[in-house]
């Protein structure tokens, strides 16, 4: 357990507690400024944008949606939090809980690839005691694709889903993966907590006085989390990605790490031999250990998105200009990134290459059959991609 912030001799009589969070967020100056891979100004830049996002996006989950009593399903990453690198195709959901409590979950269970309930000890702010409690894949649906699973810490005798709790606070992460941005449907479900009353009890100073507490462990904790994240990027070869696990990600995937650099007149051709799985991604971002608008940009590509060879591999072209194929990523102007694969309960770890060329040599070096994408083809494709997250209820 780290130093966690303690306000307990601090009044709201004055204004001391507020000037310890905004001190916190000074504080936070150092994941820019005191980083010596950070080197340029747009570097620097994306990494204020980062700041801000901690800032906004650690709120709500500390200071809004954090009753256990009264939860309800709050969308914790997407287009406007990236931070933490979250999967261009995952809808992110999440509640607080309690073990003392039992709780539903009822609805429709959608369309998507893959869904995933998980139950985490403590708090994500807390991110290094942040740790898989229990967890639930594969649901039992009943008719009309609906679903009903019961988290609590001992499981009913009639229930066809459930998910046990431990001890005290808790969070659940709910995560949606598709792989057909056009055509799933999310799941529509909610959390229900037994026996609890509307309305909650008044809101005491002390409430306030604890999530202040949280809010600034999270704002403390996540950097240097990602900070330690981003670091096993860096420790791999540069002409291959090495494949492990996050202890705070998504349990039954394998990450593969690595970082890119390219220049505004090269590509990188990246070439992956690609395993049995159910489903897999690939990713760009940022050094901070962000996506990279991927509802705008071409930055990711699934198992359903992406072209793959004859013999098995898939290739794509890292550059900043479209090359006019199909598997392009979108550098957008950053000359250096990190490279992330998904594997879901892959069946090996296969070889993968990285290799940098110059933009317009890289064509050459890729099968015949690769597709060519016109430009008019790949305004299309954007607009589609823009538009599936609306679609999917993805903000």
């Amino acid at each position: 357990m780290s130093n966690r912030t303690s306000f307990e001799n601090l009044s709201f009589s004055n204004p001391e507690i507020w000037q310890q969070v905004t001190k916190v967020m000074a504080e936070m100056a150092s994941l820019v400024w005191d980083d010596p891979t950070i080197d340029n100004d747009l570097a620097r830049a994306e990494g204020v944008r980062q700041l801000t996002r901690l800032i906004s996006g650690g709120q709500p989950i500390t200071l809004e949606n954090i009753n256990p009593d009264y939860p309800h399903f709050m969308q914790l990453l997407g287009t406007k939090v990236q931070w933490g690198l979250p999967s261009a195709d995952c809808h992110y959901l999440w509640a607080p809980l309690h073990g003392d409590n039992v709780y539903r979950i009822i609805g429709d269970r959608g369309t998507a690839n893959l869904i995933d309930l998980e139950v985490r000890e403590d708090h994500i702010a807390h991110l290094a005691d942040w740790k898989l409690f229990h967890r639930l894949q594969d649901l039992e649906v009943g008719p009309n694709n609906q679903v009903e699973v019961v988290v609590s810490k001992t499981r009913p005798d009639n229930a066809m889903n459930w998910l046990k709790l431990p001890d005290g606070p808790c969070n659940m992460i709910f995560r949606q993966y598709f792989s057909d941005w056009d055509t799933e449907q999310p799941a529509r479900l909610t959390i229900i907590t037994e026996g609890k009353p509307y309305p909650p009890p008044p809101l005491k100073e002390e409430d306030i006085r604890r999530n202040l507490e949280l809010y600034c462990d999270l704002l403390k904790e996540m950097p240097a989390g990602f900070r330690q994240t981003v670091g096993s990027y860096y420790n791999g070869k540069t002409d291959e990605l090495s494949f492990d696990g996050i202890n705070y990600g998504f349990a039954s995937l394998r990450y593969g790490k690595g970082v890119y650099k390219c220049a505004k007149d090269e590509a990188v051709l990246l070439e992956v031999e690609l395993p049995k799985t159910r489903f897999w991604n690939i990713q760009i971002g940022s050094k901070f250990w962000e996506a990279r608008d991927y509802h705008l940009r071409q930055t990711s590509l699934n198992d359903h998105q992406a072209w793959v060879d004859e013999d098995g591999i898939f290739r794509a072209v890292i550059s900043h200009d479209d090359p006019g194929v199909a598997n392009w990523l979108d550098a957008g102007g950053h000359e250096e990134g990190l490279i992330t694969v998904r594997y879901y309960e892959a069946d090996a770890i296969r070889p993968t290459s990285l290799k940098r060329v110059k933009l317009n040599e890289v064509v050459d070096l890729l099968p015949s059959s690769t597709p060519r994408v016109s430009a008019e083809q790949r305004q299309k494709l954007l607009q589609k991609r823009a538009w599936s997250f609306p679609r999917l209820g993805r903000d």
